[in-house]
């Protein structure tokens, strides 16, 4: 039937929310992603740095989840002007 698996749902729908989170600086959780300052990053300018956490709690927290697939994302992706045309590409 073609349907698109749960898996492949959840990582489509995280990478929206990191997208409206970065570009919107009054969402609810845009504290919550730290991007990084290494100059010698290849990619897009939005490259998220790679929390440390003592514990594992927050192992599956969005930030964990989305900050490899989103860090490999290309720049023309990453610099969508809405949501939808994010969503197209």
């Amino acid at each position: 039937m073609n349907l698109t698996t749960l898996t492949e749902r959840r990582k489509r729908g995280d990478l929206v929310t990191t997208f409206q989170s970065l570009s919107n600086s009054q969402s609810p959780i845009h504290h919550l992603f730290t991007l990084s300052t290494d100059q010698r990053i290849w990619g897009h300018r939005f490259k998220l740095a790679k929390g440390q956490f003592i514990t594992t709690v927050r192992q599956f927290f969005i930030i964990n989840r989305v900050f490899h697939d989103w860090n490999s994302l290309p720049q023309e992706i990453v610099d969508s002007q809405s949501t939808a045309s994010f969503k197209v590409r």
